[in-house]
C-alpha cells in the first residue's frame, strides 16, 4: 500500500517540530531584535519569508490538485497569489 500523497512533506515536518521545542531557535529572532533591524534588513527579510512561502504554497497546491482537492487546491493557490505579491512589494531591487 502506498503511503499518502502528504506524508512525505509531513515526516520530517513532526521531526522538525520535536527538534525545535527543546532547542530555542538561532535563527528566530525575538520580537525586540526584530524590531531594532535597519528598514532595508527588515523589507529584506520579509522578502525571503514571502518568498520561501510562495514556493511552499505553490508545492501544496499542486498535492491538493493532484488529489483532486479542488476547494483546497483554490484557497491555497489565493495565499500562494497574496504572498507572490509581498514578493513584489519587498523585492529588494526596487
Amino acid at each position: 500500500m502506498e503511503p499518502p500523497l502528504g506524508a512525505a512533506i509531513a515526516a520530517p515536518t513532526r521531526a522538525a517540530e520535536a527538534t525545535s521545542a527543546s532547542q530555542p531557535s538561532a535563527t528566530a529572532p525575538s520580537a525586540t531584535a526584530q524590531n531594532a533591524l535597519a528598514p532595508e534588513q527588515h523589507r529584506q527579510r520579509r522578502f525571503e519569508a514571502s518568498h520561501h512561502i510562495e514556493t511552499i504554497l505553490g508545492e501544496l497546491g499542486t498535492i491538493a490538485e493532484a488529489a483532486n482537492l479542488m476547494h483546497l487546491h483554490y484557497f491555497i493557490e489565493l495565499t500562494r497569489q497574496e504572498a507572490k505579491n509581498q514578493t513584489q512589494r519587498d523585492r529588494p531591487d526596487r
